[in-house]
């Protein structure tokens, strides 16, 4: 659905159908792209494996650390040079590995470290490598092509059957605005229900944390 198909349905679910509207395009579209951003770290509904931003990294020799794009939610896959790296966390690397902070070589593994704060996403290679590299990623994100009034960016990333289903999300944050002609809380509260029957309930701090800490069901590599 493009955005102005969007903006229909959103009207028609807060029956603001009628001008002068409760909510302007603005308000609305700024919900929807709310909506996205909300879906996707809730279900990850988008995989990407090609956007050279998200998808490649430039490895230094001694550098371990590395930002990632600011839309990553999770790394699923890393290779570098065409050779997969195994993923792994601080918590396992301190168990197996002393010193592993200050080992150097063929990285073959990578802890994904996840936005804190204002902060960026950011991966870890184990060891520090000692040459120059490329790293290609399969990542889970969340969207890079915001939703404007104009049309600038017409339809959401996330897979068409989920469109409709944003409306939800959008009809929640609409109802919270402190509003004395549109607030409605419990209506609020009820969108977001069905938001979440949809797209599953937001991974809170700890279910982050696991997600981020745990290591994937590969074989190791041994090169």
């Amino acid at each position: 659905m493009n955005i102005k198909e969007l903006i229909a349905q959103a009207r028609e679910a807060l029956a603001d159908e009628v001008e002068p509207y409760l909510w302007s395009d603005e308000s609305l579209v700024g919900y929807f792209n709310e909506a996205i951003q909300e879906a996707c770290e809730r279900a990850l509904l988008i995989q990407d494996m090609t956007t050279p931003s998200v998808c490649r990294l430039e490895v230094l020799a001694g550098q371990a650390q590395y930002k990632l794009h600011p839309s990553v939610l999770q790394v699923e896959r890393a290779a570098l040079a065409g050779r997969p790296l195994d993923e792994t966390s601080i918590e396992d690397l301190d168990a197996t590995m002393g010193n592993w902070e200050a080992r150097s070589g063929q990285p073959r593994q990578y802890v994904f470290m996840q936005t804190v704060g204002a902060g960026h996403p950011a991966l870890q290679l184990v060891p520090i490598p000692t040459s120059a590299g490329e790293i290609s990623l399969r990542v889970y994100r969340g969207p890079i092509n915001m939703l404007k009034p104009d049309g600038a960016c017409l339809v959401p990333e996330i897979p068409i059957r989920h469109h409709r289903k944003l409306v939800n999300w959008v009809a929640r944050c609409a109802f919270l605005r402190p509003d004395a002609d549109s607030h409605d809380a419990d209506r609020a509260q009820m969108h977001e229900g069905y938001f979440e029957r949809n797209f599953g309930a937001r991974p809170d701090a700890n279910v982050q944390r696991k997600r981020r800490d745990k290591r994937p069901r590969l074989v190791k590599s041994h090169w």
